[in-house]
């Protein structure tokens, strides 16, 4: 294992005690939809039982309950691929449908902070690469940006497409530079290792940073 793969591991393992409370409201999520559903059924049962009409029929019941399952494995599904994701070769992948559903992922996390995650994309940022680790790039990225906003702010998520690169944007409010830290070396020498590069630029409005990579 090359010191690259030591650090990828360390970033991950950090994020994932950093996120926990994010895993643990995706996973309340899933379950409650399927008590809902079985306290549905369960209602409904009785309901039967003295005779009466359902308001709504068993099998579309039934039916939700069975989604609210599906639902929950592929919960559970994205929470394993996050923790320990398999090797896989690179593959293509929206950077738009990525960063916004990481911000959906925090949105909590930011909420507690009283920050607004706002979405500004021109179109769908096209890539083909290795997806754990650009998830793992953009993740350490917009928990730097919450975590830095203590006292409330804003974070713009967007990207453009121009001249055969995809450029993904994590802009926020913060008033101070960040600090060069293992995790902003990982997530350069991680980007480097997907052909691409992070640039970081401080501005009037505040810090952007963005992850350069090659469009399909």
């Amino acid at each position: 294992m090359n010191d690259l793969s030591l650090l990828e591991d360390a970033l991950r393992a950090y994020l994932n005690r950093r996120c926990r409370r994010a895993y643990a409201h995706d996973l309340r999520n899933g379950l409650q939809g399927i008590f809902g559903g079985v306290d549905a059924l369960t209602r409904a049962a009785r309901t039967t039982l003295t005779g009466k009409p359902l308001h709504v029929p068993l099998e579309q019941l039934t039916t939700f309950v069975q989604q609210a399952i599906t639902n929950h494995e592929r919960g559970l599904e994205r929470v394993m691929e996050s923790l320990a994701p398999e090797a896989q070769p690179p593959s293509a992948v929206s950077g738009r449908e990525l960063l916004i559903e990481l911000a959906r992922f925090l949105t909590n996390d930011a909420a507690r902070n009283s920050i607004r995650i706002r979405h500004d994309f021109s179109d769908d940022l096209k890539t083909t690469t290795v997806v754990a680790r650009l998830r793992l790039i953009a993740l350490a990225l917009l928990t730097d940006s919450i975590d830095a906003l203590a006292g409330g702010g804003e974070i713009r998520i967007g990207g453009q497409t121009r001249d055969g690169r995809v450029q993904l944007d994590i802009t926020d409010t913060r008033m101070q530079p960040p600090e060069v830290s293992f995790m902003t070396n990982t997530i350069e020498r991680l980007a480097a290792e997907l052909s691409g590069h992070i640039e970081s630029k401080r501005g009037d409005g505040g810090h952007r940073v963005r992850i350069d990579l090659p469009a399909v």
